[in-house]
């Protein structure tokens, strides 16, 4: 199993005084479900879909006046570059959460990973395994 694989597209960086409003419009536009806090060149939270769901919505509460830095979590889980498919998975479970903060080796926001990625590249594990015993025992000749 190797090591997490990232996309091409840079992770959606908010500060942690921008407004909830500001920050959903930004993930809904990038289409992603999660962001990082960044403030002075560091990771300081995660604020999430399910964040603004149970922080804003559930109680009711002024997403236009309300900073992120009320509903972010923090601080956020890390992982970096070298993390495997099935460490940063454990990981999740563990914490029970579905995003973990990217850095690279100089400890720089690179990206945020989602759960369902990660279970995509381990059900594509499992199918290329399945896949070789297939291929290893239909190869088998006749009385072993």
């Amino acid at each position: 199993m190797g090591y997490i694989r990232l996309g091409n597209k840079p992770p959606l960086a908010v500060a942690p005084e921008d407004t909830v409003t500001h920050v959903a419009r930004a993930m809904t536009a990038r289409k992603v479900g999660a962001a990082g806090v960044v403030e002075g060149g560091q990771v300081v939270g995660v604020v999430t879909e399910r964040d603004i769901l149970g922080k804003i919505v559930a109680e009711r509460r002024n997403p236009d006046t309300t900073p992120v830095r009320e509903v972010m979590t923090s601080p956020p889980r890390c992982i970096d570059l070298k993390t495997s498919v099935a460490e940063a998975a454990s990981m999740m479970r563990e914490h029970h959460i579905r995003h973990l903060v990217v850095l690279d080796q100089d400890r720089r926001f690179v990206a945020i990973i989602a759960l369902r990625y990660l279970l995509y590249d381990l059900m594509d594990d499992m199918h290329r395994t399945v896949a070789d015993l297939v291929g290893f025992i239909q190869a088998d000749s006749p009385g072993g």
